[in-house]
């Protein structure tokens, strides 16, 4: 499996995400599960939901009627990671990391992430660094 390097991941424009960004994408997503957003336990597919309903504009529609007396409420609509363009991908990656490394700016009271290999590698630092 090819390694991720720095900008590798960083692209732009109206095109499918590319293979690069798919693994970057997943390997931070995969690291998130290290905190909690809001008190929520969110699994790798859960952020990259997350994420991509960020970069590419969630909708709120009205819910489901069931006809039994329940409220419907309003259901959140994203975008699948996987029809991202390169441009949503790399906002993402980018809205991730920047979450990973100050969970604080969005009101998370966690410790950092602590980066694997593969992210650590896709951010510019040499493999050496890696911590795990």
């Amino acid at each position: 499996m090819a390694e991720i390097r720095q900008k590798d991941w960083q692209q732009t424009g109206n095109g499918k995400l590319s293979a690069k960004q798919i693994r970057m994408f997943n390997a931070v997503c995969g690291d998130l599960e290290q905190i909690h957003w809001h008190g929520n336990k969110l699994h790798k597919d859960d952020w990259r939901h997350l994420f991509s309903a960020v970069a590419a504009g969630q909708r709120m529609m009205p819910g489901w009627h069931y006809g039994d007396g329940r409220a419907p409420g309003f259901i959140m609509l994203g975008k699948s990671s996987l029809s991202l363009t390169r441009s949503e991908a790399s906002d993402a990656i980018t809205m991730a990391i920047q979450l990973g490394d100050d969970p604080e700016s969005q009101g998370i009271k966690a410790c950092p992430v602590r980066w694997s290999n593969t992210v650590l590698m896709g951010m510019g630092f040499p493999e050496e660094i890696g911590n795990g």
